[in-house]
């Protein structure tokens, strides 16, 4: 606000003459909102504003969760609006609980010398338009058990919702059923054994309402199921004989072993072998025995098996 502009003679430098009064150069660009201290909320459409030079052609804009260690990217090359002031409407990401949120606006060729931040941290919270109620944390649910899926909403959510489980922390996610109405669904749990489950409910029509379990449930693997030789049964040595089990009750392919002596010690028919409920065997000429046993064992997991 203290700028001059002094003008010479070349011959002469002591020939000059100096603006009358001081006038002022413009911060290239000032974030006026958020600026410090504002509770955002999760979907809602918030403005950022900002005042800048009419001489900006483009603008970067960004936010950080972590008072400015990272930034994520919200708009690039947006265009000037020929405005003192400029405004963007900003769909606040879900999901995020963040007390050290700060917004920041670029000159989008010259990054490092135009550009501002909020002078102070504001406030981000996650929608609660949807709350999954359960699973929410610590459940033990059976694979191929039905359970269900609970759920509770706003009057601002539109009563149709997705869901979705995750395996993997919520790493990825893998649909359940979709247009769902009401606030329960029975769910036919995967047979995909997991101690990082969890769920996430969102909204049909707008997929920024959702929730996820506050913390992880655990899937166990059903029981196996052998069906054949289940016992009683006369084979004949040298002959081809089918083993089968129900398929479904596995979670990968299988290993075979039999045994000659009720299960005390058993010999490997195969490591591995497809998950598609039977497989030939031929039984040894040495075989011979009253007292023999198959097993079946998930080879993901050898202490799963019958």
């Amino acid at each position: 606000t203290q700028c001059k502009i002094k003008i010479s003679n070349t011959a002469d430098l002591n020939i000059f003459d100096v603006s009358d009064a001081t006038f002022t150069i413009a911060t290239p660009i000032t974030v006026t909102s958020p600026n410090g201290g504002e509770n955002w909320i999760g979907c809602a459409t918030m403005p950022i504003t900002f005042s800048k030079s009419s001489c900006i052609q483009y603008f970067n804009i960004y936010y950080s969760t972590d008072n400015g260690a990272t930034w994520n990217s919200i708009t690039s090359a947006l265009s000037n609006n020929g405005l003192a002031t400029q405004t963007y409407s900003w769909q606040v990401p879900n999901g995020i609980t963040s007390n050290q949120a700060l917004i920041k606006v670029e000159d989008y060729y010259y990054t490092a010398a135009n550009v501002d931040v909020s002078n102070a941290v504001f406030n981000i919270n996650p929608s609660n338009d949807i709350t999954v109620t359960s699973p929410n944390g610590g459940q033990t649910w059976q694979g191929l058990s039905t359970q269900a899926i609970t759920w509770t909403n706003l009057p601002s959510a539109s009563g149709q919702y997705v869901l979705q489980y995750s395996l993997n922390n919520g790493s990825t996610w893998t649909n359940i059923a979709s247009n769902v109405t009401g606030n329960s669904y029975n769910w036919s749990v995967p047979n995909s054994p997991s101690t990082t489950c969890l769920i996430k409910v969102y909204d049909y029509v707008n997929n920024c309402k959702f929730d996820v379990s506050n913390a992880v449930f655990t899937i166990n693997a059903p029981q196996p199921l052998l069906t054949a030789p289940n016992g009683g049964e006369v084979l004949q040595v040298q002959c081809t004989n089918t083993i089968t089990w129900n398929a479904s009750t596995f979670f990968s392919s299988v290993r075979l072993d039999y045994s000659l002596d009720n299960g005390v010690t058993w010999t490997n028919i195969t490591t591995s072998t497809s998950n598609d409920g039977t497989q030939n065997w031929t039984v040894p000429a040495t075989a011979n025995s009253t007292q023999c046993k198959i097993k079946i064992s998930n080879t993901a997991d050898l202490n799963i098996f019958d």
